[in-house]
């Protein structure tokens, strides 16, 4: 495989742990970088060439981006070669972070970091609930392009005595499937998001001696269902692209994060405030975390909360990710994600000062008002959300996090009072000159089909109009729009002339798909 690689360097796309296996130890041998994305969007891909004069590697790649066709593994014949020896300084895998605190950013990773931090992380995949190391078995629901996903599933099959299971691994029937067919016991490698669904769907899993998650908080409740339903501790894992993992706990223990062996945190002297902290670990290069932490001592912490992520408002103190706690703590909610409820020229400086707040929650079997009750017996008065926005599913990415730009993107798509820009009907409107002889007024029907238009919808029901003013043909009028739930929005149509100056013409909610 390394002979038929190009000398550029290879975004590996594969999702099948296998083929990816071969691919990143043939661009190692080859000399040249593995590029790891979470991110896959063609415009995204086709920067990361732009950028890097790199190339893709998936069977399944959209149109775009350039592509290196790689033979099937069966097609391959080589001659026997002995194992390499590969210097601990050689980088393999340059990663792109996955986008949740804002800009995908390339951290580079040497092979003796990714070996020393296997064999550091192996006591939580591989040791019993008696506490006696044993050979596991990886079973994965998260993709070996992510940081998460290669730390466990690819590099500790190959740095270690762990056995890793190739093969679907995404919906509960493929994991029942996979147990059924490789050694036990199992571990699997899962999110929160994932778990959900395992649990919900009530799924048989006979052999696991136990549950890793990451990459988004686990709520306590879902680890106890977990643990409940499948007889195995549900464990969580500390850490991000920039570090690796660093750092486990059991969720339902309530005790604080345990490092790693070997691998330390200490105040960053450059930090005026005393706020942040510098990972260290062999081979690997000191990095600050992005996270608020406390620590108690050289290797247990408590998590506080993200950079970034506090909020103040009425003097009261708190964060999104213990306000989203509290969302998903409650009964019949799936999913859910707080963030801020801005009005349109808001959006440039409020995300991080908001002085109000909304919540959308994923919970088909839930009311809203319920909902909101019931977070109001858990959170101060200051951060309760003024409205629920109830969606089929957060746009998550593959390991089940809300990225930063997705979860702004969602809030201006939600801005309350959004405004869609000042239009008139002209009089040469085919519908004018009958509606009325001398006395043209523009039909409610052509000004919601003008409303539509710039809605860009495709309505498919009117829940509610009123009609409340004439219109002239020629006199200007702006349109204000919000979403307030999936394919749900309302919307006003005012006067914009200094006769009627503020007037509402027409408002009203209607359901459709975007354009």
């Amino acid at each position: 495989m390394a002979e038929r690689l190009p000398d550029q360097p290879l975004v590996n796309l594969h999702a099948n742990l296998l083929d990816f296996t071969v691919v990143f130890l043939a661009t190692i041998l080859r000399g040249q970088s593995c590029f790891l994305s979470s991110q896959q969007a063609p415009s995204q891909l086709l920067a990361l060439q732009r950028d890097h004069n790199a190339v893709c590697s998936d069977p399944n790649l959209p149109d775009g981006p350039q592509a290196v066709t790689l033979p099937p593994l069966s097609e391959l014949n080589a001659q026997r070669w002995d194992n390499p020896v590969i210097p601990a300084e050689t980088i393999v895998a340059e990663v792109f972070t996955s986008g949740s605190t804002g800009h995908a950013k390339k951290h580079r990773k040497c092979w003796g970091e990714l070996v020393a931090r296997s064999h550091t992380a192996l006591p939580l995949l591989a040791v019993t609930p008696h506490h006696t190391l044993q050979r596991t078995t990886l079973l994965g629901t998260v993709p070996p392009y992510h940081m998460y996903g290669f730390e466990t599933l690819i590099l500790q099959s190959l740095h270690t005595q762990t056995i890793t299971a190739s093969g679907p691994c995404f919906f509960p029937s493929d994991i029942e499937k996979l147990l059924a067919h490789t050694p036990a016991p199992h571990t699997l490698v899962t999110t929160p998001v994932h778990l959900r669904s395992l649990t919900a769907a009530r799924a048989t899993l006979p052999s696991l001696d136990r549950i890793i998650s990451a990459s988004a908080p686990l709520p306590a409740d879902l680890a106890r269902q977990a643990e409940e339903d499948f007889n195995a501790p549900v464990m969580e894992i500390y850490g991000s692209t920039e570090t690796g993992s660093i750092a486990s706990r059991r969720t339902l223990s309530n005790a604080p994060w345990r490092l790693y062996d070997g691998t330390t945190l200490s105040l960053d002297p450059t930090d005026k405030q005393h706020e942040t902290f510098l990972f260290k670990a062999p081979y690997a290069t000191p990095h600050p975390l992005n996270d608020v932490i406390a620590l108690n001592d050289d290797q247990h912490f408590h998590l506080i909360g993200r950079k970034g992520d506090i909020l103040k408002i009425a003097g009261k103190r708190t964060s999104y990710a213990a306000l989203n706690k509290a969302l998903v703590q409650i009964e019949g909610v799936l999913d859910g994600c707080f963030a801020p409820l801005l009005t349109e020229g808001e959006t440039a400086g409020s995300f991080h000062e908001p002085t109000r707040l909304q919540a959308f929650v994923v919970a088909p079997s839930r009311d809203t008002h319920a909902i909101m009750k019931a977070l109001r017996q858990h959170i101060d008065p200051p951060f309760i959300p003024r409205r629920l926005i109830p969606l089929s599913a957060l746009p998550r990415n593959s390991v089940g996090k809300l990225t930063r730009q997705t979860w702004e993107a969602l809030v201006k798509r939600y801005m309350e009072k959004r405004c869609y820009g000042t239009f008139s009907i002209p009089a040469t409107h085919p519908a004018l000159p009958g509606h009325f002889p001398d006395n043209p007024i523009v039909p409610g029907v052509v000004l919601l089909d003008a409303v539509f238009h710039r809605l860009q919808c495709d309505v498919s029901m009117v829940t509610s109009v009123k009609f409340l003013s004439l219109v002239r043909p020629d006199q200007p009028m702006t349109l204000y729009a919000n979403a307030i739930g999936e394919n749900t929005y309302r919307f006003t149509l005012h006067h914009a002339d200094g006769r009627a100056e503020g007037g509402t013409i027409v408002q009203g909610r209607v359901k459709g798909l975007p354009q």
